[in-house]
Parts: C-alpha cells; structure tokens; sequence
C-alpha cells in the first residue's frame, strides 16, 4: 500500500511538472513573439504565485551595442511603479508618527502657494490635489537640479486644474512634492531615505536612482522604435523624482512583492490605506488608491502600476484573488509595452483573464454599434472611415502611431467577428468595449463615443 502511495505522488509530481513546463514554453513563446512584434530589445519577467517565485528570467538584450542580454541582474528604469515605493516611504513616516495624510502639505513644505491650502498628503498620493503635472510644462528637467523651493516656485505659477478631492487627474508634479515631504520630514535626502528604510532592509540591493550621473553595473541602455529602426533615449529626462527615478532589477521587484504580503515593511493599516480607493468629494470612488491603481478585470480584483520613462516600460499587476502577481520590466518606450507583457503572463496563470473567457455580450442602438464596427474592421484593413469619428480623434487615426498598430493587426486579418461585451457610462462618455476575433489572435478594444454618436478615442488595450 505504502508502495502504491510513493507511485501515486511520483506521478501527480511528474503531472505537475509537466504541466509546469508546458505553461513555460508557452508563456516564452507569447513573450518572444510579443517582443519581436513590437520591437523590445530586451525583457525581465516574474511571476509569482501564492508567494512563491514560480518564473524569473530574461530575455532578449540589455544593450543593442554590445549585444549583452538581460539576467534577472540587469537593471531597468521602472517609472511610474516608482510612485508605489514614494507611497510606502510616505507612510512609513505616517508610522513613526511624523507625518498625517489627511494634513494639509503647507505643514510640511515650505512657501507654497495659497491656492494649494486645502491639499492635504492624502490628496497628493491620490492624484486629487488638482495641481498641474509637470510632464507638459517647461522648466523641470534633471540637468536643472532643482531645489524643493525652485520646485514650488516654478510649479505655483500654474492654477490649480481643479478643486482637491473633485476628480483624479494623473500628476507626477504630486509625488514629486511627496518626495520633498519625506525629505523635510526626515532630514534625509529622497534617495537616501528610501535606500535606508526600505531598499536595502529588503535585500534591493540593486535599486536606486536612475540619475545618468551614477555608474549602476548591469544597467539597460533604453531605446525607441522608429518606423524601421531603434533609436536611443531622449537625453532630455525630465526630473522624476518620487514619481519615476528609481531603477530595479526583476529579482529586486520580486523581494519588493513579498514585502508586499507581510507587515516587514508596512503594518496592516498601513496596507490597507494604500489599497482603499480614494472616495471623492461628491461620494463617487476613484480607481486610485494611495500610489496604486486598483480595479476589476473580468471578476479578478488587480491591484497594481505601469511605468513609463523614456527608452523603458514596467508593470507590476497583483491579482490578489488569485493571489498571482506578475512584474515585467523593458526597454522600450513605446506605451504599454510593460503592461502588455505582464498581462499575457497573467493570462497563463489566471485562466478567468482569458480573452477566450469573455462570453457576456451587451446590446445598443444597432446603427452605433455597426458604425463601430465598420471602424474596428477598417484598421483591420488598413483604412481610417475618418467620418465615424470626432475631428480630434480622425486626426489621431492617421497619425504614424495609428499607422503602425494598423499594419501590425493587418497581419492577423481577416476579422471573423466582433463582439460588444461591455458598455458604460464614464466622464458623461459611452464607453464600449468589444472583442474582434481573427483566425490567430483575438484583440480587446476599448472605444469611446461622444453625445453625437461619432467616436472619440479607440483603444487597443488587450490582446491574446
């Protein structure tokens, strides 16, 4: 009987084994193929799964140059995923004691602005502070080595967009102030707070500042895809601060996940306020906690973050139903590339993210969705019907970037069916989501009409 025992578990090891490499080979493949058709030199994948590393590994090349491939050791700019390591160093100072969110940050920055003097901490982690990101402003690039009163200075010239707490615009100029607030509430430098109280504690020995100035062996050079050729990086980097200067490597972002899931790092509140939504003025929830987005993929709750830096991509996605994380970094900086890889590995391991596992159908009035039909299968076809579209939106379906998503899909054609899966109200706008099935690949697309039925935004944000 014992014998039998040994059999039965030799086997049903064997079993999983197999069904562990299966998955491997597949996932390396959707990977591989991702890679070469949107041109990423190089990718550092991990899965982790109910707290075990389960995949970790890298692929393609660090550097187009020198031809040196990626290691789970090569270091990657990381982005936005940045701002979730701000926030954690946020409320680490919450824990001590010497920092409330809910307090106005004219407590601890100096000189600002009258007009910022109901934005409290909360509302900077949250985007809803109304101050105006930096992103399309001049004046704050990293050559300029600002100081936090240079900072305030040139940001207060510019109102804020809308009052605090109204709604969540996205705002790299708020983690850039929490950065300064962990500075004048520490003493310590952003970097040198973040190194003592959580990167090194962790055992991240490979993360820090992605300042060209600093010599990081094993760094990624990044790049950009022009038509037919790579180009390096902008030189021209913008000051990122708490809201994307910090590099990693993947095994760095696998130690940061299981600080994730223990009270090492932050204790239970602490936790449980980063991911709550924020709850805006008129009552509504956000789709955005403090550093981390958070919302429902087809039933599975997601906790998580892309980044995007020039040259680089990153994603952390925590499908904590599952209980399945999954962390791709790049170097591209194409948008989305991050995001788009983490989510073709999520689909191996979260069977319920499928594509294939959409059956809903929603209905509306057929001479919309017909035009919107008529429009996904013309970029299946390589033609723009610029009459079903708002101005704004036919100018963007010719621009380059359309172009080369439309010669891309055009390989997948021809569409065998569409279908509308979803349909909501968002902003005042209808927004409709279908899927377009073709012979190898199924694609998800998120579209976006206006009041007078003409479509204003068509998003490509899934396929499989």
């Amino acid at each position: 009987m014992k014998s039998a025992n040994r059999i039965f578990v030799s086997l049903s090891f064997a079993f999983l084994t197999a069904v562990s490499v299966a998955r491997a080979d597949t996932l390396d493949g959707r990977i591989q193929a991702i890679m070469g058709e949107r041109h990423i030199p190089g990718a550092a994948v991990a899965v982790v799964q109910k707290g075990k590393v389960v995949r970790m590994k890298g692929y393609g090349v660090a550097t187009l140059e020198f031809n040196v491939p990626v290691t789970t050791e090569t270091v990657f700019e990381i982005g936005s995923v940045s701002k979730q390591m701000t926030a954690a160093g946020i409320m680490l100072l919450v824990q001590d004691g010497k920092v409330v969110l809910d307090e106005k940050i004219s407590k601890y920055l100096p000189n600002t602005p009258e007009a910022w003097r109901s934005v409290t901490v909360r509302h900077l982690l949250t985007h809803t502070s109304g101050v105006k990101s930096y992103s399309s402003l001049d004046g704050f690039s990293l050559s300029e080595r600002m100081t936090i009163s240079d900072f305030i200075k040139n940001l207060s010239l510019h109102p804020l967009e809308f009052t605090p707490g109204e709604k969540n615009i996205y705002s790299n100029s708020g983690f850039n102030l929490l950065a300064y607030i962990i500075e004048t509430q520490s003493g310590k430098k952003y970097i040198d707070f973040m190194r003592e109280r959580i990167f090194i504690p962790l055992g991240m020995t490979k993360t820090g500042d992605r300042d060209p100035q600093f010599v990081i062996p094993l760094r990624a050079n990044g790049y950009e895809w022009r038509q037919d050729r790579y180009t390096g990086r902008d030189g021209n980097l913008t000051d990122l601060m708490g809201a994307g200067s910090i590099v990693s490597t993947i095994s760095d972002m696998t130690k940061w996940e299981a600080a994730l899931r223990c009270d090492k790092l932050l204790n239970a509140q602490s936790k449980k306020e980063i991911w709550t939504p924020f709850t805006f003025n008129n009552g509504k929830p956000s789709p955005y906690g403090l550093g981390w987005r958070i919302s429902d993929v087809r039933g599975n709750k997601l906790i998580g973050h892309s980044g995007q830096t020039a040259g680089f991509g990153a994603a952390i996605h925590r499908y904590t139903g599952s209980d399945v994380t999954v962390i791709a970094l790049t170097n591209l900086g194409e948008v989305g590339m991050g995001t788009l890889i983490a989510t073709a590995a999520a689909q191996e391991y979260v069977l319920k993210l499928s594509l294939k596992a959409v059956n809903t159908a929603v209905s509306g009035d057929p001479a919309l969705m017909a035009n919107i039909e008529k429009a996904l299968r013309g970029r299946f076809e390589e033609r723009v019907d610029t009459d079903l579209f708002t101005a704004s939106a036919a100018q963007s379906m010719t621009s380059q970037r359309a172009n080369n998503v439309n010669a891309r899909i055009s390989r997948f054609a021809p569409v065998e069916r569409v279908r509308f899966v979803k349909r909501e109200a968002m902003d005042g706008r209808d927004t409709i989501t279908a899927i377009v099935e073709t012979p190898r690949r199924i694609f998800l697309w998120r579209v976006i009409v206006d009041e007078s039925g003409k479509i204003a935004e068509m998003n490509l944000d899934e396929e499989e």
